[in-house]
């Protein structure tokens, strides 16, 4: 076992990866370099000191220290905490390098109706999107899905509504919403996190499966749909499509968009008594419910997917992928309960 909360204070990831030889520029706030996880021609790596966390938006790829250093030397999660606890702790002036005096921040003021406007300018432009909508059909997410969780589509003109709404045009470039005059989610379905209705943060998904597949605001990524889960038990997803997937089929769900083991995450899944792990069903995914297993002790339940299915959205290409994973999770609960019974 390894106290991974010392290991990421002890650890910042900025120091760690100054240490592993990236050079960071500071930026708003943030630190700027190139990714060493892809073919960066453009500096696209990112990482954010207030939450100790990184994320690429060229490849992708993002977490906190443990799963940079994990992603970096090609190990899983047990050695890079092993390679991190077995290395001396970084002094303050390594950790951090320097940031400017002065540090602008996203205005929560003015990104909030710069959100809502850019939601509720993608929201309506799905509706004229046919072929946008029979790719969400395919994937098992229906016109009911697509309103309740106001489900959007990137089209450009979302500049000229910020500007008719007199909306700051400089906290959307903050926000990842434009870049040099470029609408960088044109092209995407846009998913956004609700909160009481209200989105509060969103990612947007290519139809194909370039890479990046998916494209975030650069804001923290909270975990989705955490504001309207009820109940004492829970269904954990990887993806987006997976968790809409589940809450479509009426399952409690929060998606975790990825895999990545953290100190907040746990701590905002306190209030329920049981976890159900859905994870993607490679060695990434099994990897994960490993780890999570560890970390949240019986209260997480490994849900098993079907052989040859690859995640929780592609059941639902399924006629019966709702009675099969109800199969599924029940299975995983009967097993739950016959460990802590043994272990009793």
């Amino acid at each position: 076992m390894y106290d991974t909360d010392a290991i990421r204070r002890d650890h910042p990831i900025a120091g760690v990866a100054v240490a592993s030889g990236l050079q960071l520029r500071p930026t708003g706030g943030r630190l700027v370099g190139v990714c060493p996880f892809h073919g960066d021609s453009n500096p696209s790596f990112v990482i954010y000191p207030s939450s100790q966390s990184y994320y690429c938006f060229g490849c992708g790829a993002g977490g906190d220290v443990l799963d940079f250093v994990s992603r970096l030397h090609r190990v899983d999660f047990k050695e890079a905490a092993a390679l991190l606890q077995c290395s001396a702790p970084l002094p303050v002036s390594h950790a951090r390098p320097a940031m400017p005096a002065t540090v602008p921040a996203v205005d929560s003021a003015k990104a909030t109706p710069i959100i809502e406007a850019a939601v509720a300018f993608y929201e309506a432009a799905i509706r004229s999107q046919p072929k946008v909508l029979a790719y969400l059909a395919s994937r098992g997410l229906g016109a009911a899905t697509v309103r309740h969780y106001r489900l959007g589509f990137g089209v450009l003109g979302l500049g000229d509504e910020l500007r008719r709404q007199s909306l700051d045009p400089d906290v959307a470039e903050q926000l990842g919403l434009l870049s040099e005059g470029r609408e960088r989610f044109v092209g995407r379905v846009v998913i956004p996190d609700l909160v009481g209705g209200r989105p509060t943060w969103f990612t947007g998904r290519r139809l194909d499966e370039r890479e990046p597949r998916y494209l975030n605001l650069r804001i923290p990524k909270p975990i989705l749909g955490l504001a309207s889960a009820q109940g004492a038990s829970i269904v954990m997803t990887e993806g987006p499509f997976d968790w809409l997937t589940a809450v479509g089929w009426g399952f409690s769900s929060v998606g975790l968009l990825g895999t990545r083991v953290s100190s907040g995450s746990t701590e905002l899944l306190e209030r329920f008594e049981e976890v159900y792990l859905v994870f993607d069903n490679d060695d990434t995914g099994r990897r994960a419910t490993d780890e999570w297993c560890e970390r949240l002790g019986e209260r997480a339940i490994p849900v098993t997917l079907p052989p040859g299915v690859a995640d929780l959205n592609g059941l639902s290409c399924q006629a019966n992928g709702r009675q099969v994973f109800t199969r599924c999770v029940l299975d995983a609960a009967r097993a739950a309960r016959a460990t802590r019974q043994q272990a009793a």
